[in-house]
């Protein structure tokens, strides 16, 4: 018997640069490929048109061979939309099979016509790494994203964004910071990171893409090695006692493995962002901060601090304006180019920390219902088959 045909596959979970290639191998002549691939892309991600009439546009001698190899990208749904006063907009987004997962679009901070707008997106439904201040951590992991899934995240926040930002500036930086671990979903991760610097789909430049991780250690070599995009690590405290009551991670990776794994796997001119949430009483004193610094030493760091946004546990408050400002200038004072970041959508559920607190309260409403919608059926069925 013949080998069975492969599987297709869905159009967004690949680059346009690498259906470029499927199609010549596929025996289009090359100029042929690039510009079926070219167009299928600008189309699709670009220009808001439906997928088969992407595919209808193509001219013949492409035609007779993209239904072969490719299927129609994922679509995500909305489900729903909230935004907050300084304009940040919490995205919530239905997979096919009715899982849901969250974006957040984020304006520039430095007014309307200047900065940058920025994209955060996530990687999986829910998240298995439980870190103690996460609401995402509380769901769990449900299952990976495919790249496509990751990419639909962009395509639809960019055609939302487009309709209403008026001199907002446009939709330029993607931060992986949304629901999910990046590296415990490389593969789709590095796919997705592919198709959103390809120059016929979105043409971002690496630099304007961050990967936030808590820190799986052992998979920071191979994404060094797979993108050209931005590590962020997220540190939160600066001995590993404290950073394994707040994330379990570090009870398997410490935090000399991932210094470690830093070290030998940053390139030269490439440096780390690290993230620290600053709890008060908790990992906020000048103590703190020097235990921080030693650490850093020998990194090529950028350190963001974040004041806690309310999560799950209520004992993890916020530190006052003095102490985020003391702790700050004391790594200032010493070298460590520190900044602290203020939180965006955090009246919508959209700050860090708190993606998916919403989203099960919405899981929650669905559920509820459907069980009605299906009770009705069945009481409205045995009523008809009693008259």
């Amino acid at each position: 018997m013949p080998d069975p045909s492969p599987p297709l596959i869905a159009f967004a979970d690949r680059s346009p640069t690498r259906w470029s290639a499927a199609f010549e191998g596929a025996g289009l002549r090359p100029q042929q490929a690039r510009n079926a691939s070219k167009q299928l892309a600008q189309q699709w991600y670009a220009g808001g048109v439906p997928w088969q009439t992407c595919v209808a546009n193509l001219p013949k001698a492409a035609i007779s061979v993209v239904p072969a190899l490719v299927s129609p990208p994922v679509v995500l749904q909305l489900a729903h939309r909230a935004t907050a006063p300084d304009r940040t907009s919490r995205l919530l987004f239905g997979t096919a099979e009715g899982q849901l997962i969250e974006s957040v679009i984020i304006p520039s901070e430095r007014g309307e016509a200047r900065g940058r707008t920025t994209l955060c997106v996530s990687s999986q439904v829910g998240c298995g790494r439980r870190c103690v201040f996460c609401e995402t951590g509380k769901l769990g992991l449900v299952r990976q994203l495919s790249a496509g899934e990751i990419v639909d995240q962009l395509r639809q926040a960019r055609h939302l964004w487009e309709r209403e930002r008026g001199v907002a500036p446009p939709i330029t930086n993607v931060v992986f910071m949304g629901m999910g671990e990046p590296l415990d979903n490389l593969d789709a991760v590095l796919a997705a990171i592919e198709t959103l610097c390809d120059d016929f789909a979105f043409g971002l430049s690496a630099k304007r893409i961050t990967v936030s991780t808590v820190g799986v250690a052992p998979k920071i070599g191979a994404f060094l090695r797979g993108t050209r995009a931005n590590l962020a690590v997220s540190l939160n405290a600066p001995d590993d006692a404290r950073r394994s009551a707040l994330m379990p991670v570090n009870q398997r990776c410490s935090l000399g493995e991932l210094k470690t794994a830093l070290v030998a796997n940053l390139a030269p001119g490439r440096e780390v962002l690290f993230e620290y949430i600053l709890f008060d009483q908790r990992n906020d004193s000048l103590a703190d901060a020097e235990l921080l610094r030693a650490w850093l030493a020998g990194v090529p760091a950028r350190l963001n601090l974040i004041p806690a946004n309310p999560g799950p546990d209520p004992a993890l408050r916020q530190p006052t304006r003095e102490r985020v400002w003391a702790f700050q200038k004391y790594l200032l004072d010493h070298g460590v180019r520190a900044l602290t970041r203020h939180p965006h959508g955090r009246d919508v559920g959209g700050a860090c920390g708190q993606l998916a607190g919403a989203q099960r309260d919405q899981l929650a409403r669905l559920a509820h219902t459907r069980a009605d919608h299906a009770g009705r059926a069945v009481h409205g069925g045995r009523a008809e088959h009693g008259s």
